[in-house]
Formats: C-alpha cells, sequence, structure tokens
C-alpha cells in the first residue's frame, strides 16, 4: 500500500465521523512522554495520591495553549492513562485536544556493553483505541515473551505483568545479591521492571499482525539510552538496525540547542534522526530546576491533532516537524486570509457559513463544476478587483455574474488581523494585496514567445517585493525628474535660440559700431572746428558749457512745478465735486424722511429741524477747510513757476554775448543733436551685445543640463540593474537564474530620432561611427553619453552640417527625440542552462509558474488556477513539488487543481472540497447547490449514511476519489504498477 493512503480499508472503522479541524494541518506543541502519580517513578507534588493527581490535573490545564496533545507514559501500565481519560470526560483538560497512550518497554540490545545497557522501547498507541483492547491484545500478548536480564540466573519468573508480579520479581532478584551490594538497587518494583527484557522484534510483530492493533500504533526509542551502545564491529549493524525500524527517537533536552546537535549526531551517524524532543516529564512545571517537568517541551508538530496528524509526519519528517521554543511560520496576521464566505440572500445557491483558510497551502479541488475557480475568483476580485479584471482581460475570459441571479448576492474575506473586505466595497477602499493567476493564464504567457511579455510579468513580479518597490519608486522618481528636466531645457533652450536671433536682428538694425563710431570722432571734430571759428576762448567755453548746464536744470525743476500744479488743479476740482454731491444727498435724504406717514413723520420732521442745518455747516466748514488748503497750494506753485520762468529770461540774457560770437549757430545745435543720437546708438549697441553674451551663457548652460541627462539617466538605471542583479532577486533558486540587462530601446529610437532625419542622408558621414551605413545606430554604453554629445552639436548647428528634415519637423522636434529616455531592461530566464525564449510552452510554463510563486519575494497571498495546465506528472512532481512547499513556508497560497500530486506531494496544510448538484450522479449536497468542506490530509473516514456527499467521507477519501478516481482505481493501478 502507499504511504498516503496506508490501511485504508482496515483502520475505517476506527476513524471520527466528522471534520473537526476546518483549518486544516496547524502548528501546535506535542508532549508525548508525559508520566503520572501512577507511573513506576514519578516526583509529583501533593501530600496522597489524590492531592499529588488534582496537582498534576491542574498543572496540565494550566501549560501554554500551544500544548494540544500529550502522551501518557506510565512504563508498562496505562492505569494513568485511563484516569487521565477520566478527568477529560468530567470536563477538565479542556485545552487538551488529544491524550495518546504510550507504553514504555526495556528491549535486550546490550550491544556487547559490559553494564548491560538497555533501550528505552516506546509505543505510542491511537487514542481511538479502548484503553481494554491494548491491555488485552498488546500486554498481555507480551506476558510470554519476557526475558529476564543477564546475570540473573537461578531466578525464574513467568506470568501477566502486573505490578504485584514485577515486585516480586524485584525482591527475588534483590534477595540473590549480597547484602554489599544492596544500596546499589532500587526499590522491588523497580528492579522488577528494569531487568524484564523483550526482543523489538515480538514487539512489532504483535503490532502488525494483530486485527485489533494493525495500523493503530507507532513507535520510539530513547535517543540517550541508544546513543550509550558502544560502536564496535559486532554491535553495530544492531545498534543502527534497532533505530532504523522504529518511527521516531525520543529525547529530553535541556536546551533546544541540545536537541538541534543531537539530531545533527543522527543524521551524521546515518540512522533515523526524526527526532521528538518529549518533557519525559515526573515533575511538575513549578520544579524549574528539573529538567523532566511537565511544559518542557520543544516539540512543534503541523498536522491535526491526532494519531492520524502524528502519522503524517512519519511521511513529511522536514515539514512536519520543528524543534524549537517559540511558534513555527509566523506570517503576519495582515498577509494571511483567515476565512472567506458568501453573504447576501443566497437561497438555495450557497451557504452563509465561512471557510476557514490555513495560512499555508490551501488547495481547492472538485469535480467539474464543482466551484473552485468560482471560489478563488470571488476571493480575489474581493481583494482586488482591478488585477481581476487584467488578468481576465490577458487570458480573454469573462468575469462571474452572480449579481444577477441572487438577490443581495456579497462576498466577505476576513483577514487574520480582523480586517474585512467585502465584493460590494468601493474599490478605492481595497488595501490588501494579492497575486492572482487565473486559469489559463499561465498558458497565455508561455505561447507568447515575447520579451515584451515575460518583460512585464517579470517587471510586475520583482515590484511585488517591497524593498525592492520601494527602492525603485525612489529611483522612477529621480528619472521623472531628470526626463522633465531635459524636455523642459530642450523647450527652454530652443526659446533662448529664439530671443538670441531677435536681438542679433535688433542689433544688426541699430548700425555698424565702428561707422558710428567713426562718424562721433568726425562730428566732434566739425563741433570742435566750429567753435574754434567763432573765436571761443577757454574760459567762455567754460562758462557757456556751465550755462547750458545750469538752463537744463532750470526748465527741468519749471516743468516739475508746473506738474504738481496741474495734479493740485485736478484735487481741487475732485474736493469742489465731493462738496457739490454731499450737499445734495443731504437734501434727497430729507426728501426720503418727510414721505413717511403718521408718527415716523412728526419724528423725522423735527430730528431735521434740529441737526440738518448743522450738519451741512459741518461738511462745508470741513470742504472749505480743505479747498483753501490746497488753493494755497496751487498759489504758491503759481508763485514759483513766475520764479522759474524769470530764472529762465535771466539765463537767456546771459547767453547774447555768446551767440553772438556763433556764426552759425544752428548748425552747432545741429551736430550737437547728431552727436547725441550717434552716442545713444553705441550705448544701444553695447546693452545689446551685453544681451547677447547672457543669453548665449544660458544657452550653454541649458546645453550643459540637457546633455548630462543622459548620464544621469544611465547611473540611475545602473543603480537599478545592480538592485535586481542581487542574489535575493536574480538566484530565484532550483536551476533558476534571472538574467537582467540594460539597453537602449533602438526601435524606439529609430523611430523617434532618426525617422525625423531625411532617410536619403548618410549618417554614417554625417554623425560618424555611431551610425552604420545602413543608417542604424550602434549602441554602446561606454561611448553612448559621447555620442549624444556629437549628434546634439550637430542636429543644433543643422544648416552648417547639412542635415536635412522630413517636412514639418527640425533641430527641435530631432533633439526632443534624440534625448528621449529610451533607456530599457531586457529580462531573461536560464532554466537549468537554457534560455527561457527558447523553450517548449509546457517547460516555459512551469518555469513562469516558478517565477510567479517565487521572484516577488513577497509575503502577501498568492492565488492560482490550475497551474498544472500543459505540465505532465513527472514535472509537476520533480520540479514544481518542492518550489510550491518551500514556497508555502514565506506566503500563504491558494491553489485549484485537479493534480493529485500538487495535493499529496506538496503536502497541503489545508483541502477545500468543492461540489455542486447535479454535476455527478450520486453526489448530492446536504442543502445548497454549492457546498464546500475543509480540513488536513490526515483527516480520514468513511460515513455513507451521512446527509451530503461532501460529510460521508474524509479530506482524504476525497482526495483518492477526485484526484485518484477512487481507492479501487488507485489500487488497482498499484497492483498493475507491481511496486513493492
Amino acid at each position: 500500500m502507499s504511504l498516503f493512503y496506508p490501511n485504508l480499508v482496515e483502520i475505517k472503522c476506527f476513524m471520527s465521523n466528522d471534520i473537526s479541524y476546518p483549518k486544516g494541518s496547524e502548528w501546535r506543541k506535542w508532549d508525548l512522554h508525559i508520566h503520572t502519580p501512577y507511573s513506576l517513578i514519578q516526583h509529583f507534588n501533593g501530600s496522597d495520591i489524590d492531592d499529588k493527581w488534582e496537582t498534576f490535573i491542574s498543572d496540565l490545564e494550566s501549560l501554554p495553549e500551544e500544548f494540544q496533545v500529550i502522551g501518557i507514559n506510565d512504563y508498562l501500565f496505562i492505569e494513568g492513562y485511563k484516569k487521565v481519560l477520566e478527568y477529560k470526560a468530567s470536563g477538565r483538560l479542556k485545552n487538551i485536544k488529544t491524550i495518546l497512550p504510550v507504553v514504555e518497554f526495556r528491549v535486550k540490545k546490550f550491544a556487547g556493553h559490559k553494564d548491560f545497557k538497555r533501550i528505552n522501547f516506546h509505543v505510542i498507541f491511537s487514542d481511538e483505541l479502548k484503553p481494554e483492547i491494548i491491555e488485552s491484545q498488546f500486554l498481555n500478548g507480551l506476558s510470554s515473551k519476557y526475558h529476564l536480564s543477564p546475570g540473573h540466573t537461578g531466578i525464574s519468573w513467568n506470568g501477566l505483568i502486573t505490578r504485584d508480579s514485577l515486585v516480586d520479581l524485584g525482591a527475588a532478584i534483590k534477595k540473590s545479591v549480597t547484602p554489599e551490594q544492596l544500596p546499589n538497587y532500587g526499590s522491588d518494583l523497580e528492579e522488577g521492571f528494569n531487568n524484564l527484557n523483550l526482543d523489538e522484534e515480538d514487539i512489532l510483530k504483535l503490532l502488525s499482525e494483530s486485527t485489533y492493533l494493525k495500523g493503530h500504533s507507532l513507535t520510539a526509542i530513547g535517543k540517550t539510552e541508544w546513543e550509550s551502545l558502544s560502536w564496535n564491529d559486532q554491535s553495530i549493524a544492531e545498534k543502527k538496525d534497532v533505530i532504523n525500524k522504529v518511527d521516531f527517537v525520543f529525547i529530553s533536552s535541556e536546551t533546544v540547542e541540545a536537541c538541534h546537535n543531537a539530531k545533527a549526531k543522527l543524521t551524521e551517524q546515518a540512522v533515523n534522526n526524526l527526532l521528538l524532543d518529549c518533557s519525559d516529564a515526573h515533575y511538575n512545571s513549578t520544579n524549574l530546576t528539573q529538567k523532566d517537568r511537565l511544559g518542557k517541551c520543544f516539540t512543534w508538530i503541523k498536522a491535526d491533532p491526532t494519531f492520524n496528524g502524528l502519522k503524517q509526519v512519519i511521511h513529511e519528517p522536514l515539514t512536519r516537524v520543528l524543534i524549537r521554543d517559540e511558534k513555527p511560520d509566523a506570517k503576519t496576521d495582515y498577509n494571511v486570509i483567515d476565512s472567506i464566505r458568501f453573504l447576501g440572500n443566497q437561497g438555495d445557491y450557497f451557504s452563509n457559513e465561512p471557510v476557514e483558510l490555513n495560512p499555508n497551502l490551501n488547495v481547492i479541488i472538485g469535480g467539474k463544476s464543482s466551484g473552485k475557480s468560482l471560489l478563488l475568483y470571488h476571493i480575489a476580485k474581493t481583494i482586488d478587483p482591478i488585477q481581476v479584471l487584467e488578468k481576465l482581460g490577458v487570458v480573454g475570459e469573462k468575469e462571474y455574474n452572480l449579481q444577477s441571479k441572487i438577490n443581495d448576492f456579497d462576498f466577505e474575506v476576513v483577514w487574520k488581523d480582523g480586517h474585512a473586505n467585502k465584493l460590494s466595497d468601493d474599490p478605492d477602499s481595497r488595501t490588501r494585496q494579492i497575486t492572482y493567476v487565473p486559469q489559463m493564464y499561465i498558458n497565455h504567457l508561455a505561447e507568447q514567445k515575447g520579451e515584451k511579455k515575460l518583460a512585464e510579468l517579470l517587471d510586475t513580479i520583482l515590484t511585488q517585493n517591497a524593498d525592492f518597490k520601494e527602492f525603485k519608486e525612489e529611483v522612477v522618481q529621480e528619472i521623472q525628474e531628470i526626463n522633465l528636466e531635459i524636455s523642459n531645457s530642450i523647450n527652454e533652450i530652443f526659446i533662448i535660440k529664439d530671443n538670441y536671433q531677435i536681438a542679433q536682428k535688433e542689433l544688426k538694425e541699430i548700425g555698424d559700431k565702428a561707422a558710428i563710431e567713426a562718424n562721433i570722432l568726425s562730428i566732434q571734430k566739425e563741433i570742435n572746428d566750429l567753435k574754434s571759428k567763432s573765436g571761443f576762448t577757454p574760459e567762455e567755453d567754460r562758462i557757456f558749457a556751465k550755462l547750458v548746464r545750469k538752463k537744463e536744470i532750470v526748465t527741468k525743476n519749471k516743468e516739475r512745478v508746473e506738474n504738481y500744479k496741474e495734479k493740485v488743479s485736478d484735487y481741487i476740482g475732485v474736493l469742489e465735486s465731493l462738496k457739490a454731491d454731499t450737499a445734495s444727498t443731504l437734501d434727497e435724504n430729507v426728501s426720503y424722511w418727510t414721505d413717511l406717514d403718521g408718527d415716523g413723520d412728526r419724528y423725522a420732521q423735527n430730528y431735521l429741524n434740529e441737526n440738518l442745518d448743522a450738519d451741512k455747516q459741518i461738511l462745508n466748514t470741513a470742504f472749505d477747510s480743505l479747498l483753501q488748503k490746497y488753493n494755497l497750494a496751487k498759489e504758491n506753485f503759481d508763485s514759483l513757476i513766475s520764479k522759474k520762468s524769470q530764472a529762465l529770461m535771466d539765463l537767456n540774457n546771459k547767453f547774447t554775448p555768446f551767440n553772438a560770437k556763433i556764426s552759425n549757430q544752428v548748425l552747432l545745435n545741429t551736430l550737437n543733436e547728431k552727436l547725441e543720437q550717434d552716442q545713444g546708438k553705441i550705448k544701444q549697441i553695447d546693452e545689446k551685445q551685453k544681451q547677447l553674451q547672457k543669453i548665449a551663457d544660458y544657452g550653454k548652460l541649458l546645453k550643459g543640463t540637457i546633455l548630462a541627462g543622459t548620464g544621469k539617466l544611465l547611473n540611475a538605471y545602473n543603480r537599478i540593474l545592480t538592485e535586481i542583479s542581487k542574489p535575493a532577486l536574480s538566484e530565484i533558486g532550483n536551476g533558476l537564474i534571472l538574467k537582467t540587462t540594460l539597453e537602449l530601446d533602438l526601435s524606439s529610437f529609430q523611430n523617434g530620432f532618426c525617422s525625423l532625419l531625411d532617410g536619403r542622408s548618410n549618417f554614417n558621414a554625417i554623425f560618424g561611427s555611431c551610425f552604420n551605413t545602413a543608417n542604424d545606430y550602434v549602441y554602446d554604453e561606454a561611448t553612448h553619453v559621447k555620442n549624444i554629445e556629437v549628434i546634439y552639436d550637430k542636429v543644433w548647428s543643422s544648416e552648417k552640417h547639412n542635415i536635412k528634415f522630413k517636412s514639418g519637423f527640425g533641430a527641435k522636434e530631432a533633439i526632443l527625440q534624440l534625448l528621449k529616455d529610451n533607456f530599457k531592461f531586457r529580462y531573461n530566464i536560464i532554466y537549468n542552462g537554457d534560455d527561457i525564449l527558447q523553450m517548449s510552452p509546457g517547460k516555459r510554463g512551469l518555469v513562469l509558474m516558478q517565477i510567479i510563486l517565487h521572484l516577488s519575494n513577497a509575503e502577501h497571498p498568492i492565488l492560482i488556477d490550475q497551474p498544472e495546465d500543459n505540465l505532465d506528472n513527472r514535472t509537476i512532481f520533480n520540479d514544481l513539488n518542492e518550489f510550491v512547499k518551500s514556497k508555502k513556508i514565506q506566503r500563504q497560497i491558494l491553489l485549484v487543481t485537479h493534480n493529485a500530486n500538487l495535493v499529496v506531494s506538496t503536502d497541503a496544510e489545508q483541502v477545500i472540497v468543492a461540489n455542486q448538484n447535479g454535476q455527478d450522479k450520486g453526489k448530492s449536497n446536504e442543502k445548497f447547490q454549492f457546498e464546500y468542506i475543509s480540513g488536513a490530509l490526515e483527516n480520514t473516514f468513511k460515513v455513507p449514511s451521512n446527509v451530503g456527499i461532501l460529510k460521508q467521507m474524509g479530506i482524504r477519501e476525497h482526495v483518492c476519489d477526485i484526484l485518484e478516481g477512487g481507492e479501487a482505481a488507485f489500487q488497482y493501478r498499484e497492483k498493475k504498477y507491481g511496486f513493492k
């Protein structure tokens, strides 16, 4: 028979008839070696046996909540086990899920040791076996097989094993020794037990052949006692044989480290290393100085807290057992979906009861159209509807639309931290992450050989790594800023270029500076000649110039005072207008008040008579005061103007002696005007040249910014490349290597920059070796920045280099395309030396599946619908199983599958079985159109009388029925294969 479906027929009558643990296999602490106050050797607290038992049970009830399975081991007797069951039946020990009976023997494996060292041999029985069966069919069945330890010749013993018979045996042994040796011996009961030995073969034979016991026990030996056996030529085979034929090795370690060291030693010795740390408790938990105390146990087992759960450990020792203090595999609560359920007025479609999920691997199985994909879809849709829509769009599938069939239809996903999502929630409120892989999605990607889809997938998965995503977002923000700076600088530099050309034109329109300067010298000479002919002495020349300056000052002062007078005159007009308007407004108010009737009219008249004239007088006085003030100012300005006019007359009189000396006063004035005009032009030219230089300097600065941008972009992309190339992301494992290179998208570059140039031109001749003779750009990261600079300079001076553009385009458009960000990452996956782009669709699908599971390195759940499509069973078993098993430790996985290897070989922690009424003959549901049931692989039973197909058998039977074709089909194939 197989390991997964062991003795299915023989043990089914003993199994429970329901699924008590719907979340499947979970981590719990199991202590399978606890003694009771009835044990042959024990040191529990208490004044009498009843007190000891009460203290003992209370101690068990106070164990941390992770302790849920215990094994009661009182050596050859099970009275203590029965006593514990009585407490459990009375309502005590509610924290303990399962209590297993354990029997301990001394096996006669002396292995040549001079002190006759014996091995402690343990038998762990299923709790489904009644204690009476263990006593009658097992303990009594071994009575005739006992042997005394060597050295007790002359002592005969035979009979049933009881406390009294062991006391008799111990007393007989102690009588055979000298009085001097007696202090080295224990009580009669201890000596009787310690010197009674069995051959392990007799134990194993009875367990395997008894109709009552077969399939209901597991065995273990004590590591400490086994290790004490000597390793020599005579004993080595015997020593290895005894440990390799049992299921477990028991140890009671002081520390976790000591236990790990013991396991490493067993591994080194190439023997059975399935080590379980147990307390071997003989003391209460309060006795902290004692190693063998209650609660001192480091064994965590991931299984249902049942005997079948323990049996599953044998098949998956690496993933089902961990030795440590704290709980293993503790995922972050907000990354674990805890339960799911359909909501609303479901009618006969769905139950509103939740389906609980396991934090590790959950597989959904069922027949055709049983509701597997429907369930997975609604989980994904409730958490991330946008991703679902996008993924289904890729494969061309429509979404489910149950809202049109079911009133108030809704779906709920509850996370382990208590957060809940509903299908009806506002999409903007969904903050949790998942990765959803619908059916045929991987097939679709696998059948497309293009790099683009692969790059999109890998880029999406890479950014699911929180650390990488944060790093990349920062660098991408920097890249966007660089691109914006380049684009803005290019637009600005062409505006600068236009401004420069306009300034050059304006400069040219002013005139030739050299010619103007020559004309200034000529005019100055003519003026000097004219002054010389007029007979001006140097003193007269000085006085004349002083008079000219003074006249200019007086003239300007007169103009300024006249301007002040004008403003004051305007203000006087405003005041006079305000005075008139105010008087008019008061009169209008009088008219309004006198229109009132009755008492109001009389009151108004009285008020007006008393106040209105006074108000008018106040206002008139204020306005008259202001008018008087500004009329006085006006008079003062008139006086100043009169004085300035007189001063000008006096100055003109002083010019009379000089004018008489100038024979051609008109000509002198004309020359002075021309001189001023030409001097003004020189000043304009100087200012325009400064403007041109300023524009040119800014243009150089912008050019530097533009050309430096390419180097900055290259540096930023290379930082991302360095991060991707780190082992955490690139070394995927299982033969997968991510190869990433930074390249220039040559197609985009050619279609952008090159498409704007006249294709008849020879780019190689214009720009040099960065283009080949076919006008294709030759990318080399080492020379790319320099190439861009060379091309930029020539395009900027396109006329000089005879660069022609296509109609409607020019240097600006070309440079914008030249500096466009065309960098891209090229991703490739190497699997066992093969390039993914060269693989068959089936192999490529396998690689893509592994990439989706691994590369993200994320911790949020991943939902996958039938990843086995296009994969054969051998590939799934050899390549995909171990990958799934390693990934389920890091993140919660929900998997829809029809493949037994993805359920059994991956050792799924939880199996969800789906069924729809009417799809398969004879497989009706209990109540609803769609029903689901969940549990662990170790759950097994058959109760055909239960209502509803899902409740008529255990999870193991459902797996066998759905994925293997049923028990008979599985056994038939096994026989046909003829495996031994």
